[in-house]
């Protein structure tokens, strides 16, 4: 890793905050028609002036590989399951990276849960990755994986929240490399 510290690209955020107080009033409705092609054609996107990631100086096979999905799964009678919510649920929780795929169910319910029940890997390829390592073309997996749904609204909360928290904990594992898998 570079030994730049890392640093969020916030200025979108007050910007949007208030373009997106104005844009859920109309919005809400929609949504909870499930009409979502119509709510969304006019939510407030924010748009970042530079990439949020850096250079990987470190190769490859030498990397801590973290790993991120955003498939909303979770550990039945071990984690709480996300809720679903018109607005997106911004929390995250961790699974150990030696979790059993088939130990994990999905709690995302804007993608097609019966895909991704029948192969977890479509959401979280644990089992190619766990190949990857074993053939020492990725150095290992971190202990941790954050898991959250990927349908959010509230991006500024996003911003401000989830992504620092989920980045301290790939910190915390000493990732070198992430795998963000966006569903």
């Amino acid at each position: 890793m570079s030994s730049m510290t890392p640093r969020a690209d916030s200025e979108w955020i007050a910007e949007f905050s208030s373009k997106y107080a104005a844009w859920l009033p109309a919005a809400l409705p929609l949504i909870r028609a499930h009409e979502y092609a119509r709510a969304f054609k006019t939510y407030p996107f924010p748009e970042l002036d530079r990439p949020p990631w850096r250079r990987l100086t470190t190769p490859v096979t030498g990397v801590r590989l973290g790993v991120v999905t955003t498939a909303g799964l979770y550990r039945p009678g071990i984690d709480r399951p996300f809720p679903d919510t018109e607005e997106g649920e911004p929390g995250f929780l961790t699974l150990p990276s030696d979790t059993a795929l088939a130990d994990l169910d999905v709690a995302h319910s804007h993608i097609p849960r019966d895909l991704v029940r029948a192969d977890p890997n479509v959401v979280l390829p644990l089992e190619p990755l766990r190949a990857l390592v074993r053939e020492g073309i990725v150095g290992c997996l971190a202990p941790r994986i954050p898991t959250l749904v990927g349908y959010q609204t509230r991006a500024h909360e996003v911003a401000r929240e989830t992504a620092p928290a989920i980045a301290a904990v790939l910190a915390e594992d000493q990732v070198g490399l992430a795998l963000v898998i966006p569903v």
